[in-house]
């Protein structure tokens, strides 16, 4: 029964995501404003003098909300004027921080509703609610003084009227209107940050050592005898997928949401939030695909557009085994046969990308994505087979070691088969498929990382050897799978730049490039990559150096240091994992729904395609569920890491004695990264615009 419990985990594990974001939406928060907090002043809507706010003063309401006026006839021209229109959707805008919201958490007051993120925010509005409901400028923000100018110079922007003191001012608005909308999304409250921290300590020393004792000190192992289930056994989905028209479908709704994103970047509207590109790029599709690993393994190599468009391109069909191929079919060069050149494309990537501000230009998010495709298709007519695809894709090769954790894997279903099979047609191909596009022989394949999940084997398998299988998370992260170098530090740059693109979001990160720049008296850009180049190597060395405790409390052994860092690295890879869902997470449930808006008018050019543009909608969820759904990803990724750490001692050393004790500085690390992923989620994340 535990054997298939961890097989139908991670199923129960979203169930449980899920019924939280429903808890979390059915909740309501409304309260009533007490006397003390009524706004002893406010402006009349139509000429905008200040009026006290009394029981005899002249008032009207409009849409749930109550108004105050200077005199009947300014009351009588607001009852006259256009009704205020029906709002459309949910999404309601928090007063204090300029957040998009639901009605989960609101304060009535003086005849009207007021939504926000937080009772942080609804009690700072219910402090000084004149201070937020007073007319103010969004570019200079004036708000103690009433300037009659401010009722002359007005625009619109996705809905909303705004009116500011200048029209110098008013023209810069509608240069940038997201620009003026930065605000804080507040991270995990102080109690749940101590207590999350407290139970990390309690997973750490405590429930893992009472695992210990009931196993007896046994380095117990998932290995293939693991439970699975394979889904080819299902008897409609192996003629499916064995159909050529089935990859070609999928890659072709990539290829369309690809030219979309190159269409809307390099010739719609500049302005980020009324185009498509970054938000389908940044917030739904790298959003997504660390979701879609955790759930999928390598799903995203099937349908691919990079490689659609180039392997179309090089076959010169769209379907089938290629009867052309024009590629040169050149060997990739062998001190190239390692995963360096992804790993240094995402350095790279992350480097543009937060340094130059391309999660917010459309322009930029277009290039890049055609300079991906040109590296893909550049390889694949000069290289054989899919070379790039093994070596120097970086998507497919974070992907790729994420996938050690996937409960998805293509396998043999026996090896004794593949054993006795003389043509190996899954590596080399027939007349159903191509041989294997990354060089991988499944009757010997034994981890996820360099499969694309592509199908060909499927296809090609005489016979009918392959599965599809349904695992345990992290099945190869258990089994004692070859380690490399290459990998291990892969492994530790994505957990160090995972930190750092949570980190680049916090008001600290300003203050520490600010300090890098006055101190060594250089540029933004130089203190940027300084800043970035220390965050990439502090996790490593602090690694590195328990790493050598670990050897040297574990006692004399013929494993070697580099044995220690290679092995452990993986065990650092759940942490990863699950801190990058957490962050990701908050991305695609705060800001994921307003994709839809913008399908109706991808371009920015006033369109309404599905008839959506203009309108918004709420937030997938609150934050205080949100925090909570933050929370329990870092305790899973640490209770995983703390696991794949005890099994790693295991396959290292005999002696149960030197594993439990070369685990101790390792759980020293988890316990650090574990307590670094909690600080950033208390951190309030810097966020350009909550209407992008």
């Amino acid at each position: 029964m535990k054997r298939y419990f961890a097989l139908s985990f991670p199923y129960l594990y979203a169930l449980l995501i899920v019924c939280l974001l429903v808890w979390g939406k059915s909740r309501s928060n409304v309260a009533d404003a007490l006397p003390g907090d009524l706004p002893q002043e406010t402006l009349c809507p139509v000429c905008m003098m200040q009026v006290e706010v009394t029981e005899t003063a002249l008032q009207g309401q409009r849409g749930g909300k109550k108004y105050y006026f200077c005199s009947e006839h300014c009351r009588n021209e607001f009852a006259s004027s256009e009704q205020a229109p029906a709002d459309k959707s949910g999404a309601q805008l928090d007063l204090v921080c300029n957040m998009e919201v639901g009605r989960e958490i609101g304060l009535r007051l003086d005849g009207g509703t007021y939504y926000f993120c937080t009772t942080i925010c609804r009690d700072r509005f219910a402090g000084n609610s004149a201070r937020y409901l007073m007319l103010s400028c969004p570019v200079c923000r004036v708000e103690d003084q009433f300037r009659p100018a401010l009722a002359s110079f007005e625009t619109s922007w996705q809905g909303r009227k705004y009116n500011f003191c200048t029209v110098e001012h008013r023209e810069a608005f509608r240069g940038d209107p997201a620009g003026y909308f930065l605000h804080s999304m507040w991270g995990i409250p102080a109690w749940l940050y101590y207590s999350s921290i407290a139970m990390v300590l309690l997973l750490s020393f405590g429930v893992i050592e009472r695992t210990e004792k009931k196993s007896g000190g046994k380095n117990a192992r998932i290995n293939s005898e693991s439970p699975r289930i394979n889904l080819l056994s299902i008897g409609w989905l192996g003629p499916l997928l064995k159909w050529p028209g089935t990859r070609l479908a999928a890659q072709s709704i990539a290829v369309v949401f690809f030219g979309l994103v190159i269409t809307a970047g390099l010739f719609g509207n500049q302005l980020p939030g009324k185009n498509i590109a970054p938000l389908l790029t940044w917030t739904i599709w790298w959003g997504g695909l660390i979701l879609l690993v955790a759930y999928a393994g390598k799903a995203w190599c099937y349908v691919c557009p990079w490689d659609a468009i180039s392997d179309w391109a090089v076959g010169l069909r769209l379907w089938g085994k290629k009867k052309e191929n024009l590629s040169l079919g050149l060997k990739w060069p062998r001190w190239m046969r390692n995963i360096w050149p992804a790993t240094a494309l995402f350095v790279l990537l992350t480097w543009v990308e937060l340094g130059f501000g391309v999660t917010m230009n459309p322009r930029a998010t277009a290039w890049l994505g055609l300079a991906m495709l040109v590296l893909a298709f550049t390889c694949i007519f000069i290289f054989d087979r899919k070379s790039f695809c093994r070596y120097g894709c970086l998507v497919g090769r974070i992907s790729g070691l994420y996938a050690l954790f996937s409960p998805v894997e293509v396998r043999a279903r026996e090896r004794d088969i593949c054993r006795d099979c003389s043509t190996r047609s899954c590596y080399h191909g027939n007349a159903q498929g191509e041989g294997c596009p990354t060089f991988e022989y499944p009757g010997r394949m034994s981890q996820n990382t360099y499969c694309t999940m592509c199908m060909e084997c499927v296809k090609t398998c005489e016979p009918d050897n392959i599965a599809l299988n349904l695992r345990p998370w992290g099945a190869d992260l258990a089994n004692h799978h070859l380690a490399r170098r290459d990998e291990a530090y892969l492994a530790l740059i994505m957990l160090s730049l995972t930190v750092f693109h949570g980190l680049t979001m916090t008001p600290s990160w300003s203050v520490i490039v600010e300090g890098i720049s006055a101190a060594l008296a250089v540029g933004e850009t130089l203190a940027f990559s300084i800043g970035m180049g220390a965050v990439m190597v502090a996790p490593a060395a602090v690694y590195a150096v328990l790493v050598w405790f670990s050897k040297l409390v574990s006692g004399p052994s013929e494993v070697g240091y580099h044995d220690y860092f290679v092995r452990y690295a993986y065990a650092l890879l759940p942490i990863a994992l699950f801190y990058h869902l957490a962050h990701n997470l908050e991305h695609l449930l705060m800001e994921g729904q307003k994709i839809i808006p913008l399908l109706s008018d991808p371009l920015g050019r006033g369109w309404d395609l599905l008839g959506t543009e203009g309108v918004t909608f709420a937030p997938l969820t609150n934050l205080s569920t949100l925090w909570i759904i933050q929370v329990v990803l870092v305790m899973t990724g640490h209770v995983f890491s703390l696991w794949s750490a005890r099994r790693t001692a295991g396959a290292l050393f005999e002696d149960t004695g030197a594993a439990r004790r070369s685990q101790l500085p390792m759980l020293v690390a988890m316990i650090l990264f574990s307590l670094l992923s909690l600080w950033l989620l208390k951190q309030p994340m810097q966020m350009r615009s909550s209407m992008m």
